[in-house]
């Protein structure tokens, strides 16, 4: 398997209000108007790639994770979803629309929705591409009024990880020497 680090997003819990408006930048990023309300006059098809869930008492925006050994690359049939160095895309003149991708993405990212592809619609897959073709990069960072919703690069996770983990090892072998000195003491096993 080669390993991709490419940018996924991340979001912040805390910061999130549901808004939607993630939905919407996104939906609107991805027309050829460029803007909601020509976008309607258009009659394009409004297709966010980033949806907005609600677990546990807890609103967030849900998108594509970016898998590096993505399974909707694996499924499908036509070749229409693919892995870049940094991105799982689906190429939509390829798609037939067979839902495998969908049934087998473990974060339900991937819709089944109407496109325009040469001036025709049709029905495709539909997911996160992290909106590769803005030069602003993802059009639902920019978007949220919070700043919920940001880039996170997979060595910077795991850097942060790492420390965050060592801090509460550290802290637990303190505790557990504190621990073991102090019942010591009890006993008269050490001065």
């Amino acid at each position: 398997m080669n390993h991709h680090s490419g940018p996924f997003l991340l979001v912040q819990l805390d910061r999130c209000l549901g808004c939607h408006t993630c939905e919407i930048a996104c939906a609107v990023a991805h027309t050829r108007s460029g803007t909601l309300a020509s976008a309607m006059l258009a009659r394009e098809p409004l297709s966010p790639r980033t949806r907005v869930v609600q677990v546990l008492g807890k609103r967030f925006p849900m998108q594509c994770r970016q898998c590096e050994d993505a399974p909707c690359v694996k499924v499908c049939p036509t070749g229409a979803t693919y892995r870049t160095e940094t991105y799982t895309a689906v190429d939509p003149k390829r798609c037939i629309a067979c839902k495998l991708c969908m049934m087998v993405c473990p974060f339900g990212a991937i819709h089944i929705g109407t496109v325009q592809v040469d001036g025709q619609t049709k029905t495709a897959a539909i997911k996160c591409d992290l909106c590769v073709d803005r030069t602003d990069g993802p059009a639902c960072v920019a978007a949220c009024p919070t700043h919920a919703i940001y880039p996170a690069n997979p060595k910077d996770v795991r850097e942060t990880s790492i420390q965050t983990s060592s801090e509460r090892y550290l802290a637990a072998l303190t505790s557990h020497a504190e621990l073991v000195s102090g019942t010591q003491r009890a006993k008269g096993i050490v001065s």
